[in-house]
């Protein structure tokens, strides 16, 4: 009674001193109408990491809907506008109030008392009354037109209590999202009063609309209050759950069994870690597995974060190149390379000794060196001092090139290729899951590409050396590095030749590359060095060659 009596009292006073209020308002105000802004763009929505469950339901979807809608338990009240229509014996139509007395007038018929009538009866009534004076042939047929408006307190944990207009007939949902809906730190979904006389008229739980579509319909009536109350018990759950939310529970303690239900778990979860925060400010974290779920009981403020713990026993592996058979094979974690090649159907085209085998872990690792590199040389340009004003415009202009070139290279991404070695049992090799095993195709070319005249392809000739293909391709340019050219072999082997003595020697296979790199000049060393290091970590790790 208490409580009761100061919600009416703080409503009460509110009211009448609203006209009185100064243009300046104070600081609680200030976040009364931060609170309305944000309901009005839905920033509101986002400041929570982790929502509130039913943190969708009052975004004015309610609050629009304007017209009376058919309630099978609605009683009539004084005011409410009554259509009747009569046809055989006698033709009527009319729409008709109920009086201060409770009751309707009907020309030739008289008063019929309709005050408290349900809605679903209000047919067998006026036909009862209509049949006392035409007893046979007559027909009736009414439904209420228009519900007498009221006025209802919306107070409590929501974001703009006040008086707000609807009809008796209106839902408390309609009412609430007109208060632009409960608070998400402080307003409970489950302990909703709806006090009349300073009683309590009906208790409201949320919980079953928003997880089943059931709700209680309530009549209203001009002064009644709806009162939020506050949040007894919150625990939040995150993880592998389609309802990641924050849940609000009138129990002290529940059951792990009891909140997951609400979260709906994820087929794919296993285990759940709580996290509590105890009283001595101590974090304590306990993981269960999720079929112990109903033995473990969870208090105000727990954190229950779900994930999947699986022990994958399968490895997936892609197959491509020149072969007759499955391109993705799921093996067992134990399985070799050796193993895999023997179930492969291998055509007479299938280079299996420029076996080659990629993996993305490996990739990663070449990623993040590459990553290191670019970083260490965008440092240099940018902190590398200028002595003269012509030094600092020409520095100015390489530095624009180099950082681009440094903005090409991150978006490279590596290949990951484990070279194999030609002495290296493959049944030693085991497989990962993610792994790219390629069969090249026999090839008769060699490839020439970077500082030549006329990079391409060219026949392969048993007696040729690196030298011969160069000058195939029209001998190398200026800017070639004479010191850095690459024979690729096809199984990923990298030979480095530093002379022209080296090239005329150097021997090429089928399906092999070779590359010439281009020559980095420059004032500063350490950036020449550092540009070179990419260059050449590019070439071996993507098979890419850049250029300034």
């Amino acid at each position: 009674m208490k409580r009761h009596a100061f919600i009416v009292m703080v409503l009460g006073i509110g009211l009448f001193l609203a006209p009185l209020v100064h243009a300046d308002i104070s600081v609680t105000e200030a976040a009364a109408v931060q609170a309305e802004a944000e309901f009005e763009t839905g920033d509101h929505l986002e400041i929570h990491a982790s929502r509130v469950f039913g943190w969708n339901l009052f975004q004015g979807n309610f609050s629009k809907i304007r017209e009376p809608w058919f309630n099978p338990g609605y009683r009539l009240h004084i005011g409410d506008m009554v259509s009747v229509k009569i046809w055989g014996a006698v033709e009527l139509a009319v729409d008709v109030p109920v009086d201060s007395q409770g009751n309707i007038f009907l020309p030739k018929v008289g008063n019929i008392p309709v005050l408290g009538v349900k809605n679903d009866q209000l047919i067998s009534t006026i036909q009862q009354s209509v049949k006392r004076v035409y007893l046979n042939k007559v027909q009736v047929y009414a439904n209420v037109a228009n519900y007498q408006p009221i006025t209802v307190f919306v107070a409590g944990n929501v974001i703009k209590p006040g008086l707000y207009q609807g009809m008796s007939s209106d839902s408390v949902l309609q009412f609430l999202d007109k208060a632009r809906g409960i608070s998400p730190d402080f307003g409970s979904y489950r302990d909703i009063e709806i006090i009349r006389n300073n009683e309590v008229a009906k208790r409201l739980d949320l919980y079953a609309f928003l997880t089943s579509g059931t709700l209680d319909l309530f009549q209203f009536k001009s002064g009644d209050i709806i009162s939020v109350g506050n949040v007894e018990t919150r625990i939040t759950v995150t993880g592998d759950v389609k309802k990641p939310y924050r849940f609000e529970f009138s129990e002290k303690r529940v059951t792990l069994a009891h909140v997951l239900d609400l979260a709906l778990v994820n087929p794919t979860a296993t285990n759940v870690t709580i996290t509590r925060w105890e009283r001595d400010n101590k974090k304590v974290m306990e993981t269960y597995p999720l079929n112990h779920k109903g033995e473990v009981l969870l208090q105000r403020g727990d954190v229950v974060d779900v994930f999947s713990d699986h022990v994958n026993k399968l490895n997936t592996i892609t197959i491509a190149g020149e072969h007759d058979g499955l391109h993705t094979l799921l093996v067992h974690r134990e399985t070799n390379l050796g193993e895999v090649l023997e179930t492969l159907t291998l055509t007479p085209r299938s280079e299996v000794a420029s076996l080659q085998l990629f993996r993305k872990s490996v990739a990663a690792a070449q990623k993040q060196l590459l990553e290191a590199k670019l970083k260490k040389l965008e440092e240099l340009i940018l902190t590398t001092p200028s002595v003269t004003k012509e030094e600092s415009l020409m520095r100015t202009q390489e530095s624009k090139g180099i950082l681009a070139f440094i903005d090409r290279a991150r978006k490279i991404q590596p290949k990951g290729q484990i070279v194999i070695n030609k002495m290296t049992d493959l049944n030693d090799i085991f497989l990962e899951d993610g792994d790219l095993i390629y069969i090249p195709t026999r090839s008769n070319l060699v490839l020439v590409q970077g500082e030549v005249s006329f990079p391409g392809a060219h026949t392969y000739v048993a007696s040729q050396k690196a030298n011969d293909y160069i000058a195939l391709a029209g001998d190398l340019t200026d800017r070639a590095d004479i010191k850095n050219i690459l024979l690729l072999h096809q199984d990923g082997r990298v030979v480095k030749c530093d002379s022209k003595k080296k090239l005329k020697k150097l021997g090429v296979n089928r399906g092999d590359s070779v590359l010439a790199l281009p020559k980095m000049d420059g004032k500063n060393l350490q950036i020449t060095a550092v540009l070179t290091q990419i260059l050449y970590q590019l070439a071996i790790s993507a098979h890419v060659l850049l250029t300034l």
